[in-house]
């Protein structure tokens, strides 16, 4: 009788450590699930923003470069139309560049941005399927129990 007196009083005891349990590990996996979601998001965008940046500065030292070339030759030329026509030449490639650059980093921007959306979406994703594995294991426990009861 002593024996199964502390059975029926453990068992319960037990259903809710482990209900407990299965809760705490849910949100610990949840948790950890986001956080990694977010620290990918971040890899992400800093590696964006490095080849952005790489790529601006590259861009920088090119134009500088072009400058000083077309100043040097600039200063070789008397004739005030040729040199008028030689920065009007630079400054039309600049502006070609820099339009390009433009596009291209929207581009990369909107990249940046699907990756953040789908790695946000995986996330959810992931969540609510763990959602679903713990509420139909409680739904599992809950008849369980209730068939306990009733016997």
């Amino acid at each position: 009788m002593r024996n199964q007196a502390a059975s029926t009083y453990a068992s319960p005891r037990l259903a809710n450590e482990l209900s407990a349990w299965t809760s705490g590990n849910l949100v610990q996996n949840t948790f950890l699930q986001r956080t990694e979601a977010i620290l990918r998001m971040q890899s992400n965008l800093f590696d964006g923003f490095e080849s952005l940046s790489h790529s601006w500065l590259e861009h920088r030292q090119d134009d500088i470069r072009s400058a000083l070339s077309a100043v040097e030759r600039m200063g070789a030329i008397e004739n005030a139309a040729e040199r008028s026509s030689l920065w009007n030449e630079w400054l039309a490639d600049r502006m070609k560049r820099w339009s390009e650059e433009a596009s291209a980093m929207v581009e990369q921007a909107q990249s940046v941005s699907r990756t953040i959306a789908d790695q946000t979406s995986a996330t959810v994703q992931r969540s609510l399927q763990a959602k679903e594995r713990h509420a139909d294991g409680a739904g599992v426990r809950r008849d369980r129990k209730s068939e306990e009861t009733n016997s």
